[in-house]
């Protein structure tokens, strides 16, 4: 198994979001982790290509400017261009994850 060599820790969430395209094209996701630099997200039909830029919205937090990093289906990572306050990334954490029981 490979091993996961990340520079930051990353928080397992599900928040609703929202990401816009370079074309303009804007679609409701849900974001399932979250890091400083970055995000992995739920996109049912995504068309994103690797490479490409994005604004995120994490709940009511952004435009967060982003290139997505990977695709494999219907999920994407993508990393943000500046990472994120930690203030910020502990209220995205504490405050907007909708997972339930937890």
């Amino acid at each position: 198994m490979a091993q996961d060599h990340r520079r930051e820790d990353r928080f397992t969430v599900q928040v609703a979001g929202r990401y816009r395209g370079k074309h303009g094209n804007s679609r409701d996701i849900w974001i399932k982790d979250v890091s400083e630099y970055g995000c992995r997200f739920f996109d049912r039909f995504s068309v994103l290509e690797v490479d490409g830029e994005i604004l995120v919205k994490l709940g009511n937090i952004g435009p967060i400017p982003a290139e997505v990093k990977w695709r494999e289906g219907s999920t994407v990572g993508a990393q943000f261009d500046r990472p994120l306050h930690p203030s910020v990334l502990d209220h995205i954490v504490r405050e907007m994850d909708r997972r339930e029981g937890e």
